[in-house]
């Protein structure tokens, strides 16, 4: 199935289970009472469980943590984007490529161990299950060949980001030591390949100056900027934000800014609520367009949740909250799903993928 095909296939899923105006539920309800509107789907562009299975010992079975099994559930998942995060500090001389296969091979076996997880590269969407997608969060490793992530690619890897919290060969990054540079000329030329070969880079670690040496090689592919897992700087003032100029260039470019959960990130505190979470969509929204924003929780990513989404299970409330503002539900099911897919499901123009680099 192409991957135009795969996205169309979660969509109808979503359609049939009570998205995109479908018939209302009302089953549980007093007679009279208003009617229930049906869940509300979540593409969630950045879950930090294979982090906490692969380096910090938690069991496959994820009976703990912000992404537990029935916590994914109860918040309506639908999709999630599971990390190969590669630790700036994961060696003493930095982490290396053979470490991303073997986080791959962990997010596998997180998937066997947990049949609420549908395959990697499954070509289905299904009721009730959780379709798997990849990212890799710190390429640094790959300077040392940048041909190697082609494999990675190849195996579904959709989202990447150069750089984590510190620089590398190819990026410098939003919270590492200052630097004269942006994408340096191996990481332009890595960008290149990313998107030559169906990709999308992931801005959300990357500094000011990487983005804007991004900017043009993205619009050359014709590619979305995204950002998974990252808010807006005006709301909350952190580097690992995005500026209004960012937002603004990511809504001209069709991408998406995800929306992290991370108190420091959501009001620049440390502690949050589901208010301050609020206040970070109607800015963002304001500034960037309701097309272009998403959910990006980074939960289990060492965050500290706002109040009231204190684990995947809280997404109905923020959805709810969103509602009862005066949102449309087209418009939260594009925040909550809709936009996540469409940069997932992005192709070259005129290009192949490689043939392993299912959506679903």
């Amino acid at each position: 199935m192409s991957a135009a095909g795969r996205v169309r296939a979660l969509l109808a899923v979503t359609c049939a289970a009570g998205a995109l105006g479908a018939p209302r539920d009302t089953r549980g309800e007093a007679p009279g009472g208003p009617p229930r509107e049906p869940p509300v789907h979540v593409v969630d562009l950045h879950v930090d469980v294979p982090w906490q299975v692969h380096f910090k010992g938690r069991a496959l079975r994820l009976d703990e943590g912000h992404a537990r099994r029935e916590t994914l559930v109860a918040g309506n998942y639908l999709g999630i984007v599971l990390p190969i995060y590669l630790p700036d500090r994961a060696r003493p001389e930095g982490p290396q490529i053979e470490d991303a296969s073997a986080i791959l091979a962990t997010i596998e076996a997180i998937i066997a161990a947990n049949p609420v997880f549908l395959p990697l590269g499954s070509a289905r969407a299904e009721p009730g299950r959780i379709s798997t997608f990849l990212s890799i969060e710190g390429a640094g490793a790959f300077a040392a060949d940048i041909a190697q992530i082609d494999r990675f690619i190849a195996r579904g890897v959709r989202l990447i980001s150069p750089n984590h919290a510190q620089n590398t060969r190819l990026s410098s990054s939003a919270t590492g030591e200052p630097a004269a540079f942006g994408l340096t000329e191996l990481g332009k030329r890595f960008c290149e390949r990313v998107y030559a070969q169906g990709a999308l880079i992931d801005v959300s670690h990357v500094s000011d100056a990487a983005f804007a040496d991004l900017v043009p090689i993205a619009a050359a592919h014709g590619a979305p900027i995204v950002a998974t897992h990252s808010n807006a700087r005006a709301v909350a003032n952190r580097p690992r934000n995005l500026t209004d100029e960012q937002l603004r260039l990511i809504a001209r470019s069709g991408g998406v800014a995800g929306l992290n959960f991370h108190a420091p990130f959501v009001n620049g505190a440390s502690a949050a609520d589901i208010d301050d979470v609020i206040a970070q969509v109607d800015h963002m929204v304001r500034v960037a367009g309701v097309d272009h924003v998403a959910i990006g929780s980074d939960f289990d990513g060492g965050i500290i949740p706002p109040k009231g989404l204190d684990d995947a299970s809280t997404l109905p409330a923020l959805a709810a909250r969103l509602r009862q503002r005066g949102m449309s539900r087209v418009d939260v099911e594009k925040i909550f799903s809709q936009n996540a897919l469409r940069v997932l499901g992005w192709r070259p123009a005129g290009g192949r993928a490689a043939a392993g680099a299912g959506l679903l």
